[in-house]
């Protein structure tokens, strides 16, 4: 359930591995919701073993090639992303990613089900969904149910699954120097 990231990457590995999967998306066109994302290097690392780098770059992805750091106008940091990890951050629009990667689990074999509400998840030795489409219920059992969509996931408190959070706050990894300067900034306000 869910056609986003997350889904979409999972159903196109699943598919291209022979699995038969089916995506279930509620919204029967991504719409714009004036946000942007970005995955780090290490996530970049992931995208190219997936397959889905070059056609999000294609499509849709520009790279990031360095950080700038600034706290009121004035620039406290620098950071070449692909000298230290080899490769750039990727940036896109949100709903533009969804679409290709969409597009990408069709591609390879998945089908896609969308503008369809998922309104019950059994778990269990076989678990099911049950979806309405057009006014119409269905049943649809699975070895395997994957809830993909998104982090107020209403199929997750359908099936009952526990939400598992820590409470850290902001983390950064990276030299000392730029944790100083995150806590700079966390002082301040920022």
């Amino acid at each position: 359930m869910g056609g986003g990231l997350g889904g979409a990457a999972l159903a196109k590995a699943m598919a291209e591995r022979g699995a038969r999967v089916l995506v279930i998306e509620r919204e029967r066109q991504f719409r714009d919701r004036v946000r942007g994302e970005g995955i780090f290097p290490w996530g970049v690392t992931e995208l190219r073993r997936l397959g889905l780098y070059q056609q999000l770059i294609e499509e849709c992805a520009r790279e990031i090639r360095w950080i700038e750091m600034y706290v009121d106008g004035t620039r406290i940091g620098h950071r070449d992303l692909e000298a230290t990890n080899r490769q750039p951050m990727l940036n896109w629009v949100h709903n533009e990613m969804e679409e290709v990667l969409l597009r990408a689990a069709m591609a390879a074999g998945a089908e896609v089900q969308r503008g369809v509400r998922v309104c019950d998840v059994k778990p269990g030795a076989r678990p099911s969904v049950s979806v309405e489409e057009e006014r119409r219920l269905k049943q649809v059992q699975a070895r395997l149910v994957v809830c993909a969509d998104g982090r107020g996931s209403a199929a997750r408190k359908r099936a009952n699954f526990a939400v598992q959070q820590d409470s850290y706050g902001a983390l950064l990894a990276g030299s000392s120097r730029e944790c100083q300067m995150f806590r700079l900034i966390r002082t301040i306000g920022f």
